[in-house]
């Protein structure tokens, strides 16, 4: 049985509530990264997604104008976490009904790691044997990836 801690990243690049939307950004950008916990004396305290941040932007002269408010004027409170110990099938479960992207991993309130839909499908096909290329019976036909132009 895989569990979140197979899969979370243990290197969370957090803010805190008063680190700004641009800020944020930055970290999302240099990091490549899509989610950012907010965390708050230790402890979660929301979550910042790049959706979040799109939203609270808007587009000047082609560019988006990415504000300078406090993250915690968009970010999401009531944020789901797990268990290192959860099963991971559990966690995709609740991001495919909660129509979410990641999940923190916390214990008593302080996170450990996050698991991302990346994560998940990277350890998924880590524990595929078969899904090595065409022909191999794993019903992958890699004959139809091409390079973009």
């Amino acid at each position: 049985m895989l569990r979140a801690s197979q899969a979370m990243r243990k290197d969370v690049v957090f803010v805190r509530p008063t680190s700004s939307i641009a800020e944020a950004r930055r970290l999302m950008r240099e990091f490549n990264i899509r989610h950012v916990p907010v965390i708050h004396r230790g402890c979660l305290a929301g979550i910042v997604s790049d959706g979040d941040i799109l939203l609270a932007s808007s587009l000047r002269s082609g560019r988006i104008d990415v504000p300078d408010d406090p993250v915690e004027s968009i970010m999401s409170r009531n944020v789901v976490s797990c268990f290192p110990t959860s099963l991971i099938q559990d966690v995709a479960s609740t991001m495919i009904r909660l129509q979410i992207s990641c999940v923190p991993v916390a214990v008593e309130g302080r996170v450990i790691g996050i698991v991302t839909s990346t994560d998940i499908l990277r350890l998924v096909a880590s524990q595929a044997t078969l899904a090595t290329g065409i022909g191999n019976g794993s019903g992958i036909d890699l004959q139809m990836v091409r390079p973009a132009s």
